[in-house]
């Protein structure tokens, strides 16, 4: 079981350095010491916490472990790089202080339980790792949004919340604006790297917005929102201003140790060239010579080969299986031709000719404008024996689906199709050979 929170990250390590972690742990349970001095500064000490709290954790299903089925799930599996004797100091601390208690009140009793708060301490120790208590008021923005995202928010519970977050944002911008005015550059740089959180002002915004969302007529909670964001963008200022001061450093010194891998990596992404080119103002750069020698170059005249471009036929196109597109067209214009003769045959049916003027007018547009259309192509068609004729009267319906147009008249001429000239023959039925 492993007890260590990992926030998400892009795989880079963010964690503070051991100094830096140490005082942020000694600030944290200062707010509870009886007296000074009372918090450990070794880190080596969190870890013989941490093997403990896993080693109760393995034997969890057997109701509490004794000292030694801890110690020895310690050896087997966490490797220790402390002595037993430390190991046993621990304990003893830990008992006295009711984070290790009795397993059942009884006399004699060897199994041990370790104390839930225990394992949330070393959770908080986590994130102390590598933000010095930030997180905690990000997750109170959270709880806080989680409020008003009901559908009947308590009032008084989001005031508390909004009350204390200014708090906190206020406490964390003095901080910083302390170290940059007045801190060493080593602090300063130690002490921002906390503070790399994204997306933190979309966090207060929102949450204002769904306050005034809520409850618009509350001027008082109004108010108190718009100081937690006043404090938030103080806060922010800060934490940009702590950047520009390491940033303007590291230009001047150019010492690359200043900054973590991340924050460069930010710098060449979005500094201007001008800004990254001062890194190299000062650096001397002495280029290596090519050594030739006349022997080296009579060898290389002797070697040269010029390249000779051969040209190649290219290969013959295989004919494509596919139907040839220009005899589809010529036999789609042959189909259409035989259908509309035949459009026209069944008009007439044997007769000479024949008024078509009533068929139209109970057709349909569609229909009514394709036979038209059928009639004037093979009127136009020279090679077909038929003849149209549109008289100059107008007929008016509007009942109808026509509802205007002219007699049309079809007539049967004496042109036999079968006389049409070899050209078009072979147009029709595209290049042939003879």
């Amino acid at each position: 079981m492993n007890l260590r929170v990992d926030s998400p990250d892009d795989g880079v390590d963010r964690s503070l350095s051991d100094s830096q972690q140490s005082s942020n742990l000694q600030t944290f349970v200062a707010a509870a010491a009886q007296h000074s001095g009372a918090t450990v500064t070794d880190r080596l000490h969190l870890q013989v916490t941490r093997d403990i709290a896993e080693g109760f954790a393995a034997h969890s299903a057997q109701g509490g472990a004794t000292k030694t089925q801890v110690w020895g799930w310690i050896t087997q599996h966490a490797r220790p790089a402390y002595p037993v004797e430390m190991f046993e100091s621990r304990w003893q601390v830990f008992e006295s202080e009711q984070l290790i208690r009795p397993y059942r009140s009884k006399k004699h009793q060897l199994r041990h339980s370790f104390h839930p708060l225990g394992t949330v301490f070393l959770m908080v120790c986590d994130r102390l790792e590598s933000h010095g208590g930030i997180d905690e008021l990000i997750g109170l923005l959270d709880r806080t949004q989680e409020l008003l995202d009901r559908e009947h928010p308590d009032r008084d519970a989001v005031a508390r919340n909004i009350i204390f977050c200014q708090w906190v944002f206020a406490t964390f911008a003095v901080q910083l604006e302390a170290l940059v005015l007045d801190g060493t550059l080593k602090e300063l740089i130690e002490d921002q790297r906390q503070y790399n959180h994204q997306d933190l002002d979309q966090r207060v915004l929102r949450l204002n917005r769904d306050v005034n969302r809520h409850f618009p007529k509350d001027v008082d909670l109004a108010h108190k929102a718009v100081a937690m964001v006043e404090a938030e963008q103080r806060y922010g200022h800060w934490v940009a201003q702590a950047l520009l001061r390491v940033l303007d450093h590291a230009g001047i010194s150019l010492n690359f140790d200043v900054l973590s891998a991340d924050k460069y990596l930010e710098a060449a992404r979005d500094a201007p060239p001008e800004r990254l080119a001062e890194a190299g103002a000062t650096l001397v750069v002495d280029a290596p010579q090519v050594w030739v020698d006349a022997g080296a170059v009579v060898d290389a005249v002797d070697a040269f080969a010029p390249r000779h471009r051969v040209r190649y036929r290219p290969p013959m196109p295989m004919g494509s299986p596919e139907r040839d597109p220009f005899g589809a067209v010529v036999e789609r214009g042959a189909q259409e031709r035989a259908r509309r003769e035949r459009a026209a045959d069944r008009m007439l049916l044997e007769r000479d000719r024949v008024e078509v003027t009533e068929e139209l007018r109970r057709s349909r547009w569609p229909r009514a404008v394709r036979l038209l259309t059928d009639l004037i192509m093979l009127d136009a068609d020279s090679h077909a024996p038929y003849r149209l004729e549109i008289g100059t009267e107008l007929l008016v319906d509007r009942e109808a689906w026509v509802t205007y147009l002219h007699p049309v008249t079809v007539h049967r001429t004496d042109r036999p199709a079968a006389t049409a000239p070899e050209d078009l023959v072979t147009s029709e039925h595209g290049d042939e050979e003879p």
